[in-house]
């Protein structure tokens, strides 16, 4: 667990690996909101994290999601479970997938395989409609109160929020704002890219809802992938220019006999250039060993979005 102080922790989910998913918890008084689920067995470091700070399960009243992708959702019915005074706020789009979480789970198997989706997530359970927040644009939770503000942000999802703290201005971004794992952040020089995984990514929504982000003048945003960053207008203007370069990508691979491969490959490229230019200390292989995921990832959105345009 990590104090970023004014009540903000963040729990490693310990999702796939350390330092992949974030779940945060906000902390004000004796009441708490966490903000992602990962997967369910992400909950026992959540249960800990309460006990450590001598708060009990009653303490959480809301849970917000800013997606409902599974490595932000994943868990959302087993922490419900375990939190009986507890809320779901969730994008509207994402609503009826809590109540009845099959298609959305039949989706993931699509993409993934049945037996990752077992392994990792089990089996998805359905959530009361009664303990579901539609979080409409704006929308204000009150903490005990401290108001947590929920924006959309299309782009990467078109069913993500993003979640404004007003007490510190810090936003959590979920997946809109780029990935930075811990690894490849040294000091000032980030490693960050865009997340632009199947099957909502648009290139021209995902900057506005940066340049939303960018308009709190937040001085620190706290990413799923992962924890706290700052200097925002740096982050935004290099997401700016690599959606550029993706959409760049997507033309150029159109007319390949493999498209996901193509695009994966020029993507594995990209990340390499931008860790060369950065200098930074580690190697080309163990950028694409930590990487590999995320490309393959990103390329299957891109693919997907590369139909959507040329049909």
């Amino acid at each position: 667990m990590k104090n970023y102080n004014n009540g903000i922790y963040l729990l490693d989910a310990h999702y796939l690996r350390d330092n992949l998913a974030a779940v945060y918890m906000v902390v004000e008084g004796d009441s708490v909101a966490l903000v992602e689920t990962a997967n369910a067995p992400s909950l026992k470091y959540v249960l800990e994290a309460l006990d450590k700070l001598n708060l009990t399960s009653e303490a959480v009243k809301y849970i917000l999601l800013t997606h409902i992708h599974l490595d932000h959702a994943g868990g959302a019915g087993s922490y419900m479970a375990a939190f009986p005074n507890a809320k779901l706020v969730v994008h509207p789009k994402g609503v009826r997938h809590m109540i009845d979480p099959s298609y959305l789970e039949a989706g993931v198997v699509g993409v993934y395989g049945q037996e990752f989706v077992d392994q990792v997530y089990g089996k998805l359970a359905p959530i009361d409609a009664d303990r579901i927040i539609s979080a409409e644009d704006g929308l204000i939770i009150n903490l005990n109160g401290r108001e947590l503000i929920c924006r959309d942000t299309p782009g990467h999802a078109n069913h993500h929020n993003i979640i404004i703290d007003t007490k510190t201005a810090g936003i959590f971004s979920g997946d809109i704002f780029g990935v930075v794992y811990p690894e490849l952040n040294f000091k000032h020089k980030r490693l960050v890219f865009p997340a632009t995984t199947p099957v909502n990514f648009a290139p021209e929504k995902m900057i506005n809802s940066i340049g939303l982000i960018e308009s709190y003048a937040p001085e620190y945003v706290y990413l799923t992938h992962f924890g706290q960053v700052d200097n925002i207008g740096q982050i935004a203007n290099t997401l700016r220019r690599i959606i550029a370069d993706y959409v760049a990508i997507v033309r150029e691979s159109a007319e390949a006999e493999d498209v996901v491969a193509e695009i994966a490959n020029r993507l594995r490229q990209h990340i390499v250039f931008e860790a060369k230019s950065l200098d930074l200390p580690v190697s080309e292989e163990e950028v694409l060993s930590l990487l590999e995921m995320d490309m393959q990832i990103n390329a299957q959105g891109l693919a997907v979005w590369s139909k959507q345009i040329n049909s």
